[in-house]
């Protein structure tokens, strides 16, 4: 569990002196931050330690737990603490060695009430497990109202021992509890912590090989990390030189130095999409009209639209209720060619048998703000009873996103299918498929603050995974999928849930409040 940073102004003069030439004021001897424990846990069953060489000790009723977690002074770990309400309770630590301190002194984290001003603690020490001696609080509390809660206290008068045993009990019924407990050789320091590594690049969805560089503010130090997705320590890889990753993964890194406390872990995980053709699958969906997109996302100004045998792998649809607004933008990877797809009219009701005043626009961009005109296809071009195949529209060799944005819509719809575009490259033509399945699934509701309800169209289901906006998994379902789904205990936030059936792969946008 990590220290919450504390700032060197906090020491004395001569203190900050030492700490200043690199020199270290104490030694530490043992240390226990209590860790973090699911729930109420008995001392007796708890393997949280953080100390292992240790033996920790009690009655049979002393509590590990999280609740009140520790706050307000330096070396708060804020996670377990052991807690004291009568006075047939006790906590003991046995097995600390002090045999080469000159001066050992105890340091422990106090909640105390308003009332009882943490006195009623009592601290005992034996060198045998059999004498004990009561320790006298060599700080004095502040009293009153305003007061109570999280205090650091420390004890003198610790015996130089190869080992002793410290003895920790309530002499009220009143709630105690303690945590962080340090036996230093000297006055305890209280060290900063090294800044978090920055790593670059950030944490996304990336078509090529990524140069990774890592940097922390604090001069000096030295920054480790791992590649798998693991927790670094001082035994991963040591960062000297940037270094290129060329495959998906997840790079987490923290920084050290001496005389300091390590820093937090630095988290990016990094996914390198090279599929060989033009066209990201899924591709990106928006109802953006003037500027960007997003990556992956099913907004409310777009739908699929099923269609059954004749063409079974779905379309897109654009609503005349959605002129405007509604777009789709495929995202690409190298150098187009030429673009081709299928339109088609679809009559609601009665007349007019052709629609009115349909304009779909098709325009191109290489960095997917700025937008040029590929063509406009107009209710003439646009046959109510079967698709119409348009080809051969030149892309700009330098374009990576398409967009197809529906401008307007007096009466009729429209459906996109079969995209396709040929990559050019070296003067050789090869073609990518558009391949993106929509049926008729629906997540409702969508934002939801808990339940996700999934209506499937019928369609088989076989799995479903649910994964933060950094790519990294955090919930998945295997079949049989339920179609009720939890989502109460997330963060809130955007997700993306991919569902898988027998006939493809979607991908939609969750939000979670």
């Amino acid at each position: 569990m990590k220290k919450s940073k504390t700032f060197w102004k906090s020491l004395p003069i001569w203190l900050l002196g030492m700490a200043m030439t690199g020199l270290s004021a104490q030694t530490v001897l043992y240390e226990e931050n209590m860790g973090t424990p699911s729930a109420a846990t008995l001392v007796q069953n708890y393997t949280g330690w953080q100390n292992t060489e240790v033996v920790y000790l009690g009655d049979g009723t002393c509590d590990v737990r999280t609740s009140n977690a520790s706050s307000g002074y330096g070396l708060a770990s804020g996670g377990g603490n052991v807690m004291l309400n009568d006075t047939v309770k006790w906590f003991q630590v046995s097995g600390i060695g002090t045999a080469s301190a000159t001066n050992p002194r105890l340091y422990l984290g106090i909640r105390k009430t308003t009332a009882e001003n943490g006195r009623n603690l009592r601290v005992e020490v034996s060198v045998d497990s059999l004498s004990w001696t009561l320790l006298s609080l060599a700080d004095t509390l502040p009293s009153g109202s305003g007061t109570s809660g999280w205090h650091r206290i420390h004890y003198e008068g610790l015996p130089v021992a190869a080992r002793i045993h410290l003895r920790f009990s309530n002499a009220t019924t009143s709630d105690c509890r303690i945590d962080d407990i340090a036996v230093v050789d000297g006055e305890e320091v209280l060290l900063e912590s090294v800044a978090i590594p920055h790593i670059t690049p950030s944490s996304g969805l990336y078509y090529e090989a990524q140069t990774v560089s890592m940097t922390t503010a604090t001069e000096g130090a030295q920054i480790y990390y791992t590649l798998d997705g693991s927790d670094p320590t001082t035994g991963a890889l040591l960062y000297a030189a940037p270094f290129v990753v060329e495959q998906t993964g997840t790079i987490k890194a923290f920084a050290v130095k001496a005389n300091m406390y390590d820093s937090e872990i630095s988290t990016v995980h990094i996914t390198i999409q090279d599929t060989n053709s033009l066209v990201q699958l899924p591709f990106d969906i928006s109802d953006n009209s003037t500027s960007g997109h997003e990556d992956i996302a099913l907004m409310s100004g777009f739908r699929g639209y099923y269609l059954g045998s004749s063409y079974a792998d779905g379309s897109v649809k654009f609503e005349a209720s959605n002129a405007g607004r509604a777009a789709l933008v495929a995202h690409l990877d190298s150098s187009p060619g030429t673009l081709s797809f299928d339109l088609k009219g679809k009559t609601g009701g009665s007349a007019p048998v052709a629609y009115e005043g349909i304009e779909l626009a098709v325009m191109q961009s290489a960095d997917g703000q700025s937008w040029s005109l590929v063509g406009i296809f107009t209710d003439v071009e646009i046959p109510t009873a079967d698709y119409a195949r348009f080809t051969g529209m030149s892309l700009s060799p330098d374009t990576r996103y398409v967009r197809w944005q529906l401008n307007a819509a007096t009466k009729g719809n429209t459906q996109l299918n079969n995209i396709a575009i040929t990559q050019n490259e070296g003067g050789s033509d090869s073609t990518a498929v558009l391949d993106y399945l929509h049926t008729p699934f629906v997540c409702y509701p969508n934002p939801t603050n808990g339940l996700l309800n999934i209506s499937d169209g019928g369609l088989q289901i076989v799995g479903m995974t649910l994964t933060d906006i950094c790519g990294q998994v955090v919930r998945s379902w295997p079949s049989p999928v339920p179609r009720s789904l939890s989502l109460s205990s997330l963060p809130e936030g955007t997700y993306l849930l991919t569902i898988e059936t027998a006939e493809g792969v979607m991908t939609t946008k969750v939000v979670k409040y």
